[in-house]
């Protein structure tokens, strides 16, 4: 079994900070004016929420471009995290992990997220979480194909474990627990099962129209939700 977790506003909540930084990267590298007003963050993944903002700023989303602004964006990120905590742990999150972990069938843990690795490393580090324990991880980077979405990463996933393991994975056996209607639809289009809860900007309601295969609150209720996670 493959236990993929979201990061923002599913393991934890960074209060805005990444986004704010994105902007001041912005700011620093293009114009003083550079806005992210209007850019949908919930579920994207950040090469394409960062092409996105360029292009709203009117700045010719380049790799060149975007590479600089994810290099200002970790600079900064790197620079409020030696000062101080840029992200808390969501309700529910740490005991779920832990319980996930140390559970007797050894499940396998990853990241399905759209954070960049150095970028989301710093928040779950930020959190309290033990990044080795997530060992399969699938970036937002991570996407094989020329115009990445959120589907492309559970299969990715997959196969890193299929190479790390040695053996194929059904899946079934995969389970993508995340805030946005995104973490379910990117579940559903290949095959996995879905834990969406509700600490997003998604509601209860919303997760559930999406087809989520269960949906919760927070994250809160730690062995009820081990249990639906480890029936085959």
């Amino acid at each position: 079994m493959l236990i993929l977790f979201d990061i923002d506003m599913t393991l934890l909540s960074s209060s805005h900070i990444g986004i704010d930084c994105l902007r001041d990267a912005g700011r620093s590298l293009f114009n003083p004016d550079f806005t992210v007003e209007g850019i949908v963050f919930g579920g994207g993944i950040d090469p394409v929420i960062i092409a996105d903002m360029l292009t709203l700023n009117k700045v010719t989303p380049s790799q060149a471009n975007i590479d600089a602004m994810r290099s200002t964006y970790h600079q900064l990120l790197t620079e409020i995290a030696n000062e101080r905590a840029v992200a808390e742990p969501l309700p529910g999150a740490h005991e779920l992990v832990n319980a996930s972990a140390t559970h007797h069938s050894q499940p396998t843990l990853g990241l399905l997220t759209g954070n960049y690795q150095e970028t989301g490393t710093i928040k779950v580090v930020s959190a309290g979480f033990d990044p080795s324990r997530f060992t399969i991880n699938a970036w937002g980077d991570s996407s094989p194909h020329a115009n990445p979405i959120r589907a492309h990463l559970p299969p990715v996933a997959i196969d890193n474990y299929r190479q790390a393991k040695g053996i194929p994975l059904d899946p079934q056996s995969v389970i993508v627990i995340g805030d946005t209607i995104h973490d379910v639809t990117c579940a559903k289009d290949t095959g996995c099962r879905s834990l969406a809860v509700a600490t997003g900007h998604d509601d209860a309601n919303t997760l559930r129209d999406a087809g989520a295969d269960l949906v919760v609150d927070d994250l809160t209720k730690t062995g009820e939700l081990i249990e639906w996670m480890m029936r085959s």
